[in-house]
């Protein structure tokens, strides 16, 4: 196994401490916020340096093709449950980027079948990247957004994201749609 392929697992492995610590934070205090912010920005650098090196040392791979976004997808929908646990953001946002990361998942199987491999496109990492920030800025701030005597509900940050996931979403599909025709 090389080391893009090594990080990954780490991002996978990384997101067990994650949950627990996020998960407790609404009981346990900012310590668990930060504690787990650490987490998930280290475990986003294994996202950053799997691909680096990888591309940089032509070490890219089938098995990481899928393995990294689907690395991604635990970690950020791993983050988003828990922020509807926590009433950070309404169920809604959750549930539409979950369907979306089922139904790419759904395609790329296809395409496996089909002895294919799809990698993640701009978009779909545009989409992925505007998670990880807010998801970064909800473990900072909590579900508000102080600003002097302005409090910003971070579930309007969350739009962004969404707005990506439904575009991206629907770009994937679009493109792959031969899949779902019959032959």
């Amino acid at each position: 196994m090389n080391l893009p392929n090594k990080l990954t697992f780490i991002r996978i492995i990384l997101t067990v401490p994650f949950i627990y610590f996020l998960q407790e934070s609404n009981t346990a205090g900012f310590v668990y916020r930060i504690i787990a912010f650490l987490i998930f920005v280290v475990a986003s650098l294994t996202d950053f340096f799997d691909g680096y090196i990888a591309r940089k040392y032509n070490m890219i791979s089938d098995f990481g093709k899928i393995m990294d976004p689907l690395a991604d997808k635990i970690l950020v929908i791993s983050a988003l449950v828990i922020f509807v646990k926590l009433n950070y953001i309404p169920p809604w946002m959750s549930i539409v980027v979950i369907a979306r990361e089922f139904l790419i998942s759904g395609i790329r199987m296809l395409a496996a079948a089909n002895g294919e491999v799809i990698a993640a496109g701009k978009l779909g990492k545009y989409k992925t990247t505007s998670q990880m920030i807010v998801i970064l800025l909800m473990m900072l701030t909590g579900p508000h957004l102080n600003i002097g005597k302005t409090s910003i509900d971070m579930m309007y940050f969350m739009l962004v994201p969404v707005i990506l996931t439904i575009w991206s979403g629907w770009e994937y599909t679009a493109k792959s749609k031969h899949y779902f025709l019959n032959k």
